[in-house]
């Protein structure tokens, strides 16, 4: 044989080779990285040779060389518990020839930018094995060659034991050693031939999809060998979805492949057919969270989106791991520019479309198990499934209670904000309606969905007053010490302790338990004497009228009144601590009926001022006065003594003061906790029953 001589330019002008090794990251996930990387150089071989003969059929070997004995491993049936050592890859692509050659020693190769290459591949796998062993047997006009060396970051100019001669070989071949596994990486390389070759598939599926990859075959030490083909088809073929938008002039591919060895539903964005980064699906579609089976099948399956176009390819950065160009990751930003967050959005719209079947059934089954909860707990929310069907489909499956309850509120929210501004459009766009027809046609559109708004408020409301009347059914009875349950949040349950009506929101308060007009009166305060109201002005350090007057802790009164004056009527509410059994006739302090009587009285006399103005009280304003207080012996007396008569059920007590009488007209009723739960139970009783809250 002769050796070729050829321009010492070849295998020279290699600078900085162990610098940029050595700042060149690879993460330790990424460890089959310089196997992809001598895999897409065999692709580029095939299809440059296939361009001089098109009948051509290229074929790729991969041989896994294992840490052990040579004939231990040939013998033994399963090798992959053995760590790999090295990496043998063999193709019969156009082989390194002098263009080539100059191209693969080049960084920044211009041959190499055509096709999607970087020119760092063999810095790549130089960081992770220790050299790269090259035999390529080429054809030059009509004599063949054959070319060796080892290329390694230790030598001068990394080449070393370069050698290029004439071969009576007349077929090209090519064989690329990896050799000398870094530790570090070798720990995080898969072990198993089947996920090796699954990870080859994934990083050129694209080349699979489109039926362009040449045949590639991965074999063990002990002869078991995989066909790459066959494996893709078995396992990624199935049921291959594509479509595509375009975003700035762009065109965007979309290709949805299931693996059934994948361990999630992934989004995968590639560059020149192969993969540079993933995403997780359920990050943004829910109900694409969990492994998918089919048929009560055993195997399960996830989706595999993979996201191809010019534009990524001319932005991938040279490791192949990321790209140039910005993230935004607001995915509310719907405009032509370019951003990862644009390119998922329009991705994860081609999902939805792709996968509507699927979506469809999996998001329905989920609302239909989320259905008797709602009826039972949450009834408030059937306005918001019937007209939001499509976000309530996108909730999470396997909420709890709690959670489920969250996340329909979340909806309802939004969809009130998108009812209120449907409403000012309407009555925006009413100024320019000039006929009855013209209206009615806008308003029945806007009209229905309103009106499921209010029903889904009063349904809320409607759960609300349920949920306080069994709350007060527990607050009334005794605990394990013989004691009653917190009094504070008792009175609270009627009204804020330490509160005027001014600061209280409506829902705070649930005076409708005694009477459905206290809840639109005005004038209230509670445990606060006349002298700290700011409505109110007094000298009297007696608590009680727009007040709740607090003995101890729990003897508290109120006054309240329409919102007129001058004013029309007043209402005082007393309340007393359940189960009392210390009244005592006549005293100012233990007569409950004695003390209302005495807050009329300094009302009469004028002895409350609002706004520095007297309270306008005439003898034809009458008092509705409430002593809320459990009928025990000792307060049974004072009813007696004053003459009042039982209610017709039995349960509590009234009487009329005439201003025949007295100088004032009042209706005092004594009512017991268990008559005020029995009461507002009868009042709610029809609308407890529409909600099957009863």
């Amino acid at each position: 044989m002769n050796t070729k001589i050829i321009n010492p330019a070849i295998i020279s002008n290699i600078t900085n080779l162990r610098s940029r090794v050595s700042k060149l990251y690879i993460p330790k996930t990424k460890a089959m990285l310089p196997l992809f990387e001598v895999l897409s150089n065999s692709i580029h071989a095939i299809f440059e040779k296939k361009e001089i003969d098109h009948n051509f059929e290229g074929k790729i070997e991969i041989n896994l060389v294992r840490v052990g004995a040579i004939e231990t491993l040939k013998e033994t049936e399963n090798n992959d518990k053995y760590p790999i050592k090295s990496i043998e890859v063999i193709d019969n692509g156009i082989g390194l020839n002098d263009e080539n050659f100059i191209s693969f020693k080049e960084f920044d190769s211009e041959k190499k930018a055509k096709i999607g290459g970087k020119g760092i591949g063999r810095l790549v796998c130089l960081k992770l094995f220790s050299k790269l062993v090259v035999k390529s047997i080429y054809q030059e006009g009509d004599e063949f060659y054959v070319r060796n060396f080892e290329y390694k970051r230790t030598s001068k100019e990394g080449f070393d034991k370069y050698q290029n001669e004439l071969t009576n070989k007349t077929s090209s071949k090519t064989t690329v050693l990896l050799d000398g596994f870094e530790e570090e990486y070798q720990k995080k390389a898969p072990k198993d031939i089947l996920e090796i070759a699954r990870q080859i598939i994934t990083h050129f599926q694209l080349y699979f999809i489109e039926k362009i990859i040449p045949e590639i075959r991965i074999t063990n030490q002990n002869g078991e060998e995989i066909n790459l083909t066959n494996l893709f088809n078995t396992e990624f073929e199935s049921e291959i979805l594509d479509d595509t938008f375009v975003i700035g002039g762009y065109e965007f591919k979309v290709y949805i492949t299931k693996s059934y060895n994948s361990l999630s539903h992934k989004i995968l964005y590639c560059a020149h057919e192969r993969t540079v980064k993933d995403e997780g699906l359920s990050k943004y579609i829910e109900d694409l969270r969990y492994m998918i089976k089919e048929n009560d099948s055993i195997l399960g399956y996830h989706y595999q989106v993979f996201v191809l176009s010019k534009f990524l390819d001319e932005r991938v950065n040279e490791e192949r791991t990321n790209f140039h160009f910005s993230e935004d990751d607001n995915e509310d930003n719907d405009t032509d520019e370019i951003t990862l967050a644009n390119i998922r959005r329009n991705t994860l719209n081609k999902v939805e479309e792709l996968l509507s079947v699927f979506l469809s059934k999996t998001r329905k089954e989920k609302v239909e198990q989320y259905i008797p909860i709602i009826q039972r707990e949450f009834p408030n929310y059937s306005s918001v499934i019937e007209f939001n069907r499509e976000k309530v489909e996108k909730i999470p499956a396997g909420l709890t209670s709690k959670e489920l309850d969250i996340k329909l509120y979340e909806i309802e929210s939004e969809w009130k904000i998108e009812v209120k501004k449907d409403a000012i459009k309407l009555l925006d766009e009413k100024k320019d309606i000039t006929s009855l027809v013209d209206y009615n046609v806008l308003y029945d559109k806007f009209w229905s969905e309103f009106n499921e708004v209010g029903k889904t408020d009063l349904a809320r409301y409607v759960i609300h007053r349920r949920s306080v009347i069994d709350l007060l059914e527990k607050l009334i009875k005794w605990d394990s010490n013989q004691e009653f349950y917190n009094e504070d949040i008792l009175h609270s349950l009627f009204f804020p302790i330490k509160e005027e009506k001014g600061t209280v929101v409506h829902e705070k308060q649930n005076l409708w338990l005694l009477d459905e007009r206290l809840t639109f009166n005005s004038l209230l305060a509670s445990d606060k004497t006349f002298k700290q109201i700011t409505e109110l002005e007094s000298k009297s350090g007696d608590r009680m009228d727009l007040i709740i007057r607090q003995e101890e802790i729990f003897d508290k009164a109120t006054l309240f009144s329409e919102d007129k004056f001058p004013y029309e009527s007043f209402t005082i509410v007393e309340f007393k601590r359940p189960y009392r059994n210390d009244y005592v006739f006549g005293d100012p302090k233990k007569d409950p009926v004695r003390q209302v009587r005495k807050y009329i009285n300094e009302i009469i006399d004028k002895k409350i001022k609002k706004d520095g103005r007297s309270i306008e009280a005439s003898k034809s304003s009458p008092f509705y006065c409430y002593i809320v207080a459990d009928i025990t012996s000792s307060l049974e007396y004072i009813l007696r003594e004053e003459m009042f008569n039982k209610m017709p059920d039995g349960i509590g007590y009234f009487r009329f003061y005439t201003s025949d009488e007295l100088p004032y007209k009042a209706y005092v009723e004594v009512i017991p906790f268990k008559k005020v739960i029995k009461n507002a139970k009868e009042r709610n009783k029809i609308l407890f029953d529409k909600l099957n809250i009863t």
